[in-house]
């Protein structure tokens, strides 16, 4: 419910986050931002850079990058240059959230300001590529809908919540 204001009224409910489900696209610790999207790549629109996703890795995956898919990774995801054409391409190419043990310096903040929640878990190894997630970000907790496993989200702070509720909020 909302507080009340001076004249007694409901002030308007606060947005909800949505609860998102997606497919999972997992890789190891030490995801650089280049190997996301390779810096020859980085000038390019987003909906173009999109179709460029980890052209480093596997020429083909950004084709099979769908919407609603979920980018996890291990420790230090995004580091060295390049973030925020990284992050934008993720967004332009339809992922809902970006999962890891970890991110570098300056990579949370580029995937937030592409509009994608930045979302740390203690053990992301436990989700592997092509299992379907539920991310419930108003409870803070990933369940991984193929195993059951389950993982509470650590960097769920209120800044963080309030500016999810800005950029996804119901």
């Amino acid at each position: 419910m909302g507080g009340r204001g001076e004249r007694g009224a409901l002030s308007p409910p606060e947005p909800r986050l949505p609860v998102l489900t997606g497919r999972a696209w997992a890789f190891a610790d030490d995801l650089a931002a280049d190997d996301v999207l390779p810096a020859r790549f980085a000038a390019l629109s987003p909906a173009d850079a999109a179709r460029r996703l980890f052209a480093g890795l596997d020429a083909t995956l950004a084709g099979r990058l769908a919407p609603g898919d979920v980018l996890v990774a291990g420790q230090n995801l995004g580091w060295g240059a390049g973030g925020p054409a990284a992050a934008r391409a993720l967004a332009a190419a339809g992922v809902i959230a970006v999962v890891a043990g970890s991110f570098a310096a300056g990579f949370s903040d580029a995937v937030l300001a592409a509009g994608l929640p930045p979302l740390e878990v203690d053990a992301p190894a436990i989700f592997h590529t092509g299992q379907r997630l539920r991310l419930n970000l108003e409870a803070g907790v990933i369940a991984n809908l193929s195993s059951g496993d389950r993982l509470p989200v650590r960097n769920l702070t209120e800044p963080l919540l309030q500016a999810l509720r800005a950029r996804l909020g119901r």
